[in-house]
C-alpha cells in the first residue's frame, strides 16, 4: 500500500499549462501553495508586455494594431520596412484604447495600421450602438496623430459562428468608412468573404489576400 507524507505534499506546487483555443488563447497555471492557485493567467496583459518588448528589439517602420486575425498573421515587412505585429486575440476596440497609445510612442513607427472591431461583434458587444464604437476608434486615431494612419474594414463573419453577431460587422464596416472620411484617413478593404476554418479566423490562403490589401498602404 502507498502512503503519503500530507505536510510534504501540502508545500509541493504543480503547474499544469493547457493552450486554449483560437479565440480565448487562455493559459491556466494551478500552483497548490500559490494564494491565486486556479486562477486564469491574462493573455491580454501577456501580449500586451511581449508586444512591447519585441517594440523595445526593432525599429519598426510600420505596427499593425488588431486582434486575432492580425495576431496570427505571418508579416514581417510593408513597404520595404519592418513590421511589428501588435494583435492581440480577443481585444475589441475599446480593449485596444487602453494600450495601443503607449505602443506607439514607444515604438516610433513611421506608420500605424489599424484592423479593429472584428470582437465587437460578440453578441455582449453588439448590443452597443455602432457609434459608441466609433467614438473609442476616433480616439485612438487622434493619440495616434503624427504617423502615417490607415484603418482596415473588417472581414466577414460566418452566420453559423456562435457567440457573433455576423450582420453587426456591416454596421462596423459603415462607421470605419464614415470614420476614416472624416478624420482622412486611407481604408484597408479586407471587407470581404475570405476563407476561414471556424467562421472568423483565415485560413493560409486566406493571408494572401490580407497581406495584399495591407500593401495597397505603400501607394498612399
Amino acid at each position: 500500500m502507498i502512503t503519503y507524507n500530507k505536510a510534504a505534499t501540502a508545500t509541493m506546487a504543480a503547474v499544469i499549462v493547457l493552450s486554449a483555443g483560437a479565440a480565448g488563447a487562455t493559459a491556466w497555471k494551478f500552483a497548490t501553495d500559490n494564494a491565486k492557485a486556479n486562477q486564469p493567467v491574462d493573455h491580454f496583459r501577456q501580449r500586451v508586455n511581449a508586444i512591447n518588448s519585441q517594440a523595445d528589439q526593432m525599429q519598426a517602420e510600420t505596427i499593425i494594431i488588431g486582434d486575432s486575425l492580425t495576431e496570427f498573421a505571418r508579416i514581417d515587412s510593408l513597404c520595404g520596412g519592418a513590421v511589428l505585429n501588435a494583435g492581440i486575440s480577443s481585444a475589441s476596440i475599446q480593449d485596444t484604447s487602453r494600450w495601443a497609445g503607449e505602443l506607439i510612442e514607444r515604438s516610433k513607427a513611421k506608420r500605424v495600421i489599424f484592423a479593429i472591431g472584428s470582437n465587437n461583434a460578440k453578441n455582449h458587444l453588439a448590443a452597443r450602438p455602432v457609434d459608441e464604437a466609433m467614438k473609442t476608434y476616433r480616439q485612438i486615431i487622434t493619440n495616434a496623430k503624427g504617423r502615417d494612419i490607415a484603418i482596415a474594414t473588417l472581414p466577414a463573419i460566418s452566420e453559423t459562428r456562435e457567440g457573433f453577431k455576423a450582420s453587426y460587422i456591416d454596421d462596423l464596416n459603415a462607421g470605419i468608412r464614415t470614420l476614416a472620411a472624416e478624420v482622412g484617413v486611407p481604408v484597408v478593404e479586407l471587407d470581404q468573404d475570405l476563407p476561414t476554418i471556424d467562421g472568423i479566423h483565415l485560413t493560409a490562403d486566406a493571408y494572401k489576400i490580407w497581406r495584399a490589401q495591407m500593401g495597397t498602404v505603400c501607394k498612399v
